[in-house]
């Protein structure tokens, strides 16, 4: 209990560091890429302290699962331009968004992973089903030849817009407004309400893979929160370039597909953790290598 207590206390230190300096600024690509750096810098030096304290093999289940995740929210920053796209954010508020998404993703991620690995003790016939569906979203993925979101049509928003009041514009970075005693969305809310619903449906795909390597609760854990910590300033030191990764999702597919197999294959024979690294950080190198040739 100590070590989880400990941990949040620290992941609450670097995210009041993240706001304090980045609160309402625009996050450049120069300032996003020390950040990227120190984000990574951070996750490999807690890396090393699992590998000490716990030894070599939960190391590299750190670092496999981190790596794993690291690679998939790719994608679902994607989804996080058009996203910001559709709704015409003002890059000076994107950031706010993101980090109101990033403290979701934690409260995501830790129901996710303690509920999976409890059912997985509990019934072994689970991991079966996940190896299934973390193997049918990799052939999703790669079959998926463009990435569309019809937010016009979608649901949740219809519901909000039915049940509450909504500014036409954003007001400053807030997420609601008062006027004439009457309590307003503002575009903003809408916005943040549709980057935690596809960070939602993007955990769903990834806590599963991510339990193929791992069944530690808490170094399950702490990759992914290292993994999301570093989302923010990912987005913005990426997004320029996405045109240029478009064959990215092809290799993030191919992996899924390579974790699914693990997990099926399970009870017949077990893939060494240091392949599984080996496999995942290979595909990845190869799609981003491919993906700039392409171009």
């Amino acid at each position: 209990m100590a070590r989880w207590i400990g941990f949040h206390i620290l992941v609450l230190i670097l995210l009041a560091i993240d706001l304090s300096v980045s609160r309402k600024r625009e996050m450049k690509t120069k300032t996003a890429l020390i950040w990227s750096i120190g984000w990574i810098a951070l996750a490999l030096i807690f890396n090393g302290f699992i590998y000490v304290q716990a030894g070599s093999e939960k190391g590299i289940e750190f670092f496999t699962a981190y790596l794993l995740e690291k690679s998939l929210s790719i994608d679902n920053l994607f989804v996080f331009l058009l996203i910001f796209s559709f709704f015409k954010v003002p890059k000076e508020l994107q950031h706010k968004v993101l980090y109101f998404g990033v403290l979701g993703a934690f409260v995501m991620r830790l129901v996710l992973i303690l509920g999976g690995v409890a059912l997985i003790h509990q019934f072994q016939w689970v991991t079966y089903v996940l190896g299934l569906v973390v193997g049918f979203t990799g052939i999703r993925l790669i079959s998926q030849k463009k990435k569309e979101l019809p937010l016009e049509e979608n649901r949740l928003l219809q519901w909000i817009r039915r049940r509450f009041k909504v500014t036409t514009d954003y007001v400053e970075d807030k997420f609601f407004v008062w006027r004439a005693g009457v309590r307003y969305l503002t575009p903003l809310f809408l916005v943040l309400v549709m980057v935690e619903t596809s960070d939602l449906l993007f955990a769903l795909d990834s806590i599963p893979a991510v339990l193929a390597v791992t069944k530690h609760p808490f170094i399950a854990y702490t990759s992914n929160v290292f993994a999301v910590l570093g989302l923010r300033s990912l987005f913005f030191l990426i997004a320029p370039w996405f045109e240029l990764l478009s064959h990215l999702k092809i290799g993030l597919g191919a992996i899924l597909i390579f974790i699914g197999l693990k997990m099926l294959l399970a009870p017949l024979f077990t893939i060494p953790l240091m392949i599984s690294l080996a496999v995942i950080a290979t595909i990845l190198l190869i799609s981003v290598l491919y993906s700039i040739l392409k171009k």
